[in-house]
């Protein structure tokens, strides 16, 4: 069963709502308290399991070219963003647990943290549409 393509769409979706709802807590002055570190949380879990899927699955290919050159692009930006998440919840919940409401220049470093996470993603999605799209990776062939 492929599952991969099922989980992808998750952490892209859920880090994208996190930024927004870390934006609506500091204009707010934290009236949505704690939203965006329970959206970020489930956008880690998801990354977790679509990296995880993902790698299980390109096992099973046998890329090589510039295939293969896409496929560790691929999987370098999805490491990359999975670490950047992780990062991004780790300082999102220690500020949770150590103060009542974040400055600006806190706000400042996460926003900061959250557009970096925001280009890994986007790069994640940039190459696994070109696998997908240009290359027919994951198509079934009638």
């Amino acid at each position: 069963m492929v599952l991969h393509p099922i989980f992808v769409h998750f952490p892209i979706g859920l880090f994208t709502t996190a930024f927004i709802f870390e934006i609506v807590e500091f204009i707010t002055k934290d009236k949505f308290k704690n939203s965006s570190l329970l959206v970020l949380s489930l956008s880690v879990l998801f990354s977790i399991i679509a990296a995880q899927t993902g790698n299980i699955e390109a096992k099973e290919l046998s890329l090589s070219g510039d295939l293969g050159k896409v496929l560790t692009l691929h999987q370098e930006n999805a490491n990359l963003f999975l670490f950047i998440s992780t990062l991004v919840f780790m300082l999102k919940l220690y500020i949770s647990l150590r103060s009542k409401s974040s400055s600006f220049y806190v706000f400042m470093l996460l926003i900061v943290f959250y557009l970096i996470g925001l280009l890994f993603v986007s790069r994640t999605a940039y190459y696994g549409a070109k696998l997908v799209f240009e290359y027919g990776v994951g198509i079934k062939q009638s």
